[in-house]
């Protein structure tokens, strides 16, 4: 595809390679808007990854009393564990862009973009769903709560931090990238499956891990639910798609309309190809 067919293409328009983690500037990925100084989104990177590293360790620490290794079998610490790897990866990726700019070295290391992109898209639409369904349904009825220090942190910053993602970097969003938290979710429920049917318990001793997936004595709302997960995914994703539509109307496009032009240029092209013929 010319850059000429990819720039006319509207931004709700959908291609087979759409689906592939492939773009025409890979390095968008994990690069900041323009009027963005590169020491203040290196910093931002930097934060982002030390906090999220200490959270989960913290977290991991202090509930290990509590949960142990069950810790693992919940949705919101594997999305937090995701999302973690997601802002040290980013992190990590500026770092070599850095080193290798200083050593004049060129930057085509398009797998490391891909990988940002792919932990990107399996963090931000389960972070949203983790969020609304946590707040909204779970923590009202819970008789124990986290410190409102790990609530925040867990189930409620992953969330912010995606959305801000979208606005700070050049990054894309493309609806059809759904597949991926999709089939990151769909891990998950067979694993919550298989974790049931061998017999495996919540911390306090319940046959199930959620009570809205009870397969054993509520299969109907499990299966409503897993059903209302899936729904809830194309949900958010479209919400991701259309406040990146908002930032490409709103930021992309009036920075683009901004970059003066130069029709000289154009016309001592002509010139000279005119001074070659004679």
């Amino acid at each position: 595809m010319s850059d000429s067919e990819d720039e006319s293409r509207k931004w709700y328009s959908v291609e087979r390679a759409d689906f592939a983690l492939r773009c025409r500037r890979p390095k968008d990925v994990c690069s900041q808007q323009p009027r963005i100084p590169s020491w203040f989104y290196a910093l931002y990177r930097f934060a982002l990854a030390v906090y999220f590293f200490a959270c989960l360790i913290t977290f991991a620490v202090q509930g290990a009393d509590m949960l142990g290794a069950k810790f693992l079998i919940y949705l919101t610490d594997w999305t937090y564990i995701v999302a973690t790897c997601y802002t040290c990866f980013a992190f990590f990726n500026i770092v070599v862009d850095f080193l290798k700019s200083r050593e004049s070295a060129a930057i085509e290391d398009t797998l490391r973009y891909q990988i940002q992109w792919c932990l990107f898209n399996i963090t931000a639409t389960p972070s949203l769903i983790v969020t609304v369904v946590y707040w909204l349904a779970l923590y009202p009825f819970m008789d124990e709560k986290l410190p409102v220090f790990l609530d925040v942190s867990f189930h409620l910053l992953p969330a912010i931090v995606c959305i801000v993602e979208v606005f700070v970097t050049l990054i894309e969003v493309r609806f059809v990238h759904v597949v991926y938290p999709l089939s990151y979710l769909l891990i998950y429920l067979i694993f919550a499956v298989i974790y049931w049917a061998a017999g495996g318990t919540d911390p306090l001793g319940n046959p199930f891990i959620y009570p809205i997936i009870d397969f054993g004595n509520y299969p109907g709302i499990a299966a409503v639910t897993s059903v209302g997960v899936c729904l809830a995914t194309l949900l958010a994703q479209a919400s991701l798609k259309g406040l990146y539509a908002l930032r490409v109307r709103c930021i992309d496009r009036r920075r683009t309309e901004a970059v003066p032009c130069t029709p000289h240029v154009e016309v001592s092209a002509v010139e000279l190809e005119t001074q070659t013929a004679a």
